[in-house]
């Protein structure tokens, strides 16, 4: 059961008292946006709609929409129960056995929306972490050929917004909705531009030193592209493996050399994580892999999954620094924020890396500096590349 990551539609979200997509005013706006400017459908595409229940309504929009283009659409829902069965009842070898349904739509699709995700995680907290880990591997195996084919993908972050995940996870409901509909109206054509710049700087570079409060990182990466999200995923985005994007975007990505990092990173930002928060989470590395990990109780949580994962779960995976001037940490879009740093350990493939999928996590600093070869571009959380 896998769970993914919009340009001007927000702008209609009502802000009453109902829950997110439900209470969209003009949602066919929304739609037309997402279909043929984020994801530009075209009449061979074959899409899948994954969605729940609090999302049908825009789903079915979106489905309207690629059939006015030609389009076929395949509409797939899933629910909180649904899934909370999938997951305790299962066993872990059944889990980590790719689905064939999965793998069958991975196949078939060429195109794939995801409006959210579960109406309450605090489903996920039934959830054993060696489950977790089981489902982990056996989702990255059902969609393992999404890259071979090239499928393009949309994750759609105001199918998060609910109130039991504000509960969850202690966030202000109505400034949650607020900063997801501003942060969606960030023009693509802005973070684009943003993100060549930082991009360009980042591949011109050898050496990368980040810190900030309890960080000290060094890494490499010396010939290595950077691969800038802007929400959109057209034909230069196809040609250069920037399959997949979301809404609110902005950020840069880059995969380290996997044996360069060294050093060690300390995140007090809180990250939301499985129905919980993680508040203090510290790695350090040596040659690459993660030598320690120490951290709260919830940080503890997540190495038990950690360590029952697959792939080169060990390993640097990524950098990100984040672009949208509307996007703010303390939510669940923290690696968004203007001038965040994200670091990221596990599979990495899709980031033009050599580290084999199974495992992956990234958390995000505040107030970092990022310097490349010497020269700061970031500074205190600020761009200035």
């Amino acid at each position: 059961m896998p769970a993914a990551r919009f340009a001007h539609p927000p702008n209609t979200l009502n802000t009453d008292a109902r829950d997110g997509p439900d209470c969209w005013e003009t949602m066919p706006s929304i739609a037309a946006n997402l279909v043929h400017r984020n994801l530009r459908i075209r009449p061979d595409d074959n899409v899948t709609v994954f969605s729940y229940p609090h999302t049908i309504e825009l789903a079915e929009d979106i489905a309207a929409e690629c059939f006015k283009v030609g389009a076929d659409v395949l509409l797939n829902l899933y629910t909180d129960r649904y899934y909370e069965s999938y997951m305790t009842v299962m066993s872990e070898e059944a889990l980590r056995k790719p689905s064939v349904f999965c793998r069958g739509l991975t196949e078939l699709s060429s195109a794939e929306f995801w409006l959210g995700a579960l109406y309450d995680p605090a489903v996920y907290r039934k959830i054993p972490a060696a489950k977790l880990a089981a489902n982990d591997e056996g989702e990255t195996i059902a969609h393992e050929p999404a890259r071979s084919r090239k499928v393009r993908s949309l994750f759609v972050a105001l199918g998060q917004v609910t109130r039991p995940r504000a509960k969850a996870y202690g966030f202000n409901f109505p400034a949650w909705e607020r900063m997801i509909r501003t942060a969606s109206a960030v023009s693509p054509e802005k973070l684009a531009a943003d993100g060549k710049r930082v991009a360009a700087a980042l591949e011109s570079a050898g050496d990368v030193h980040i810190r900030a409060n309890g960080t000290d990182l060094t890494l490499s990466v010396q010939g290595r592209r950077a691969q800038v999200y802007d929400g959109i995923v057209d034909d230069a985005d196809i040609a250069a493996g920037t399959l997949d994007a979301s809404v609110p975007s902005g950020q840069v990505n880059i995969a380290p050399l996997e044996t360069s990092g060294s050093g060690a990173v300390r995140f007090t930002v809180p990250q939301a994580w499985a129905g919980r928060t993680i508040r203090r989470l510290e790695w350090t590395f040596e040659d690459g892999r993660v030598a320690s990990w120490t951290g709260d109780a919830v940080a503890g949580r997540l190495r038990q999954v950690w360590e029952k994962g697959a792939g080169d779960k060990d390993r640097i995976a990524g950098l990100g620094i984040g672009l949208n001037p509307r996007a703010e940490i303390g939510f669940l879009q923290n690696e968004l924020a203007r001038g965040a740093v994200t670091i990221a350990i596990g599979g990495n493939e899709a980031l033009g890396g050599v580290n084999k999928p199974g495992y992956y996590h990234q958390q995000t600093l505040r107030d970092a500096t990022v310097e490349v070869d010497g020269r700061a571009i970031v500074k205190d959380g600020r761009i200035v590349a």
